[in-house]
């Protein structure tokens, strides 16, 4: 025990003393492993408030099929839905997008009683009258709108819209380039009347089979498109693997590029190395022995740059917001988002990040430390 202890000190003293090549070393593997981390940290955040919102969502959600995809759904059934027994609540909504001048936003058309709770306003109210709308903070900001101004959409710049209220976006990431309005207010921005891109059903639990014969029954003649909770979690669950498995793809290239980096970096002083395990083999040291204390340098080196690298995505995300690589995850945000960015940093990236770092820096060194340590003291001390 007390020899692999004094191994371990050596190997700190030897990394000590190369601080060039241990501060060159270090960089390449922060370089590295900071955006991987940062960006998984950051796509877990938003699946974890993705599923949030679908479990506190509805219980079925309803609408039309067209070309395979949804389509908005009419009103006409919405009565004989709302008979139909096991159904608590039924919400018609309107979900498109829009223009604001040059600024895409989110549009919600949605009645009054039906605002989800979550939906706090930090100034002003919610829409009571007709043309009244509550914008998100994002959009507040960026286009100086206090309670009380007027503005139109560049789908409809006859309909002019009054800010009677201004929601923190701390409710959701989503909600920042968000208006809310009424449902008819919407219907006319879009030119959809009597529709709406999707029906909520809360339902009582365990009715969901018998509620889905009725609504055949109801649409028997229709295409219809019905998907439950379950459903609608695993699309966002599949959603965020399929960009978690094209960013690490790309990632795969660079981290490939990165390699070259890491053998040049440790390589610094080679010859100076070839000298010191000459001086070892002479003394009287096992090859076993200087691949031990090479393994332990950079396991040690791994630990430094692996744990700066985590400490570094945990400023680039609470301190910047995760800037320039939050827009692969989140879209339509600015390169600095303006609103709290969720984010979950979980132990296995952490722990794969290390094991990232050590496998980089033993591919550079132990190979040539081992052709070293078996070649002859006097070859390598000249």
């Amino acid at each position: 025990m007390n020899k692999h202890l004094n191994l371990l000190f050596l190997a700190t003293e030897n990394l000590l003393r190369h601080r060039a090549k241990t501060v060159v070393v270090c960089l390449c593997l922060i370089a590295i492993l900071s955006p991987f981390i940062t960006a998984i940290a950051i796509s877990e955040g938003v699946r974890g408030q993705s599923l949030i919102s679908v479990n506190a969502g509805a219980d079925l959600y309803l609408t039309y099929d067209e070309f395979g995809r949804n389509a908005a759904v009419p009103l006409k059934y919405l009565d004989e839905i709302k008979k139909i027994f096991g159904v608590t609540r039924v919400v018609p909504r309107i979900i498109g997008r829009g223009f604001l001048q040059n600024k895409l936003a989110i549009i919600v058309g949605i009645n009054q009683e039906d605002v989800p709770e979550s939906i706090s306003c930090v100034s002003g109210r919610l829409f009571e009258n007709s043309h009244e709308v509550v914008v998100g903070y994002e959009l507040a900001t960026h286009f100086h709108l206090k309670t009380g101004d007027q503005f139109s959409m560049r789908c409809q710049q006859r309909k002019v819209f009054t800010v009677v209220g201004i929601f923190s976006s701390d409710s959701s990431i989503w909600g920042a380039s968000m208006i809310f309005m009424s449902f008819r207010d919407a219907g006319e921005l879009f030119g959809k009347q009597d529709v709406a891109t999707d029906i909520q059903i809360h339902t009582l639990p365990g009715h969901n089979s018998e509620i889905a014969t009725d609504l055949y029954d109801i649409f028997q003649h229709e295409a219809y498109r019905l998907q439950d909770k379950q459903m609608v979690s695993l699309y966002v669950k599949k959603g965020f693997m399929l960009k978690e498995g094209i960013f690490s793809a790309f990632y795969v290239v660079a981290f490939a590029l990165g390699v070259p980096a890491i053998l040049v970096a440790s390589g610094f002083g080679l010859s100076e190395r070839k000298k010191e395990i000459g001086i070892m083999k002479a003394t009287g040291w096992q090859t076993l022995e200087v691949l031990e204390l090479i393994s332990m340098e950079q396991l040690l080196i791994s630990f430094l740059g692996a744990t700066i690298a985590i400490l570094l995505s945990v400023l680039w995300v609470k301190s910047f917001n995760g800037a320039f690589i939050a827009q692969f995850f989140i879209a339509e945000i600015t390169m600095l988002p303006r609103f709290t960015l969720p984010a979950r940093f979980l132990p296995l990236p952490c722990l794969l990040s290390f094991f990232f770092a050590f496998l980089l820096t033993m591919v550079g060194s132990v190979y040539s430390s081992w052709r070293s340590s078996t070649a002859s003291p006097v070859v390598l001390m000249k």
